[in-house]
């Protein structure tokens, strides 16, 4: 994780923010994907499941909602399938739309993803105290609304690659 960042002259990896935010959700996706193994799914197998709704998803909403590219969503929906967990349906308003809908298995599962997601949110709620975690989730939503504001084209000067001593032109 240090290889990510530590190319930044004078700045150590762990006084970024970033370094810290994906250092915590390593850990999460870690605590989470050992749960799921346990129980011979995935991580990613039970987001997708806690993502349907109860009257079924269009497959076309999925990908967005969880941060997917649509080959993955499709590798991962067509796993679901092939678990029982899922079934697609055409919608009976407009045929063109698939719908996601979980079949009793997937319901089963989505139920474990769902403690499993309750208990470990409680866990850390309960190790930092009410007033801590509802400003860390305070500071968190208001992180993710400052980084979608981050002006990034105006981030960084204009450099001419041959200026550029960390550039890999040739």
């Amino acid at each position: 994780m240090y290889a990510c960042i530590t190319y930044i002259e004078g700045v150590r990896p762990e006084d970024t923010i970033d370094f810290h935010v994906r250092f915590a959700w390593a850990g999460i996706a870690r605590q989470y994907g050992q749960l799921a193994a346990a129980r011979g799914t995935t991580m990613a197998m039970g987001q997708t499941l806690l993502n349907i709704e109860k009257n079924g998803t269009p497959s076309t909403q999925l990908g967005p909602r969880m941060g997917m590219e649509k080959t993955s969503l499709s590798r991962l929906l067509n796993n679901l399938e092939g678990h029982g967990m899922i079934e697609r349906k055409a919608d009976e308003a407009d045929r063109r739309i698939v719908r996601i809908h979980l079949t009793a298995a997937g319901k089963k599962e989505r139920d474990r993803a769902r403690t499993a997601v309750r208990t470990f949110n409680a866990w850390i709620a309960d190790q930092l105290g009410a007033e801590r975690t509802e400003r860390l989730l305070g500071d968190l939503q208001k992180l993710n609304d400052l980084i979608v504001q981050y002006p990034t084209r105006d981030a960084l000067p204009e450099l001419e690659q041959d200026n550029n001593p960390d550039s890999n032109a040739a």
